[in-house]
């Protein structure tokens, strides 16, 4: 039995071929028709909805609203700038002013007899009683102005075509250069006859006085100047260590160069003579004993290395 689109052979036609496997072809060509639409409609939704949050987010964005408010405000003629701010101040109302009087003093001067009457806010009737014709004279006197006093000018001291002249003492301070002899005698005792006694120094501060003493006997006495209050001499019993007939002398703001008949007898105070001042008496070296170089010669001479020397008040 023959199949429709069978040759005899047992083949099918290609004709017959082609129309079997046409029905296939429509029907996967059906299904991809009816299956394309889907992607277009996804794009449109896609893009639908970044458009709707391009929008929203225009609408949300201050920065974005302020974008297209500024787009679609009409452009302006931009303003000039005011460096101040108008503000509408009211203005006060006229409100009535109240004066008040001011009193003032009247002081009514007659012969006989004299009235003084103060005017007030309001003024007051004097009642004079009448006589033969008073002369009154009224002075107003204001309560809230015075009156400076006026001032006399000073009386300018009168000009005298002698000048003035200025008297300066210039006073030569110590050490000086040059010796002064004195010129006061100094008070010298008569020397006695040595008695074989010990010689020894005796230094009154006190008194600014040094005693040569032989044993108990007094031999001589000078006026001598010691150290002052900043720089004091020492006090005690000492003995002469030393004896230079002259040296150089150097300390705190002096240089005294050939100091004559040094005597050392604690450390660097000693007795020694003095030519940069004659202000015997008075208290005025760095702590040694001054004496006038006659009388440190005659002291060189009467003591040596070991003798006493009592320093005291």
């Amino acid at each position: 039995m023959q199949r429709p689109g069978e040759t005899q052979n047992g083949r099918k036609s290609p004709q017959n071929a082609r129309q079997a496997q046409s029905p296939v072809r429509s029907e996967g060509a059906k299904k991809s028709q009816k299956r394309s639409p889907i992607l277009p409609i996804l794009l449109i939704v896609m893009g639908c909805g970044v458009f709707l949050f391009a929008a929203w987010s225009a609408f949300t964005s201050p920065a974005l609203a302020s974008i297209l408010n500024f787009s679609s405000a009409p452009q302006e003629q931009a303003a000039p700038r005011q460096s101040f701010a108008q503000v509408n101040i009211a203005k006060p109302a006229a409100a009535p002013v109240a004066v008040k009087p001011v009193p003032q003093e009247v002081t009514l001067v007659e012969t006989a007899p004299t009235v003084t009457a103060t005017q007030e806010s309001q003024p007051a009737i004097i009642d004079v009683p009448a006589t033969a014709q008073p002369t009154l004279e009224a002075v107003v006197l204001p309560s809230s102005t015075e009156i400076p006093p006026v001032e006399q000018p000073a009386t300018q001291p009168e000009v005298t075509s002698q000048p003035g002249t200025i008297y300066a003492e210039i006073i030569s301070d110590t050490p000086t250069p040059e010796y002064i002899a004195p010129t006061a005698v100094v008070n010298i005792p008569v020397q006695v006859i040595s008695n074989g006694g010990e010689h020894w120094i005796d230094v009154n501060l006190s008194e600014q006085r040094v005693y040569a003493y032989e044993g108990d006997t007094l031999v001589n006495s000078f006026v001598v100047s010691t150290g002052t209050w900043q720089t004091p001499t020492v006090t005690g019993k000492f003995k002469i260590w030393i004896k230079v007939r002259s040296q150089a002398m150097t300390g705190p703001g002096y240089y005294l160069p050939d100091v004559p008949y040094v005597m050392y007898f604690y450390k660097d105070y000693g007795l020694h003579g003095t030519y940069w001042h004659n202000n015997f008496g008075t208290p005025m070296s760095h702590g040694c004993v001054n004496l006038t170089i006659p009388d440190s010669e005659w002291l060189y001479n009467f003591a040596s290395v070991g003798t006493v020397v009592n320093v005291h008040y």
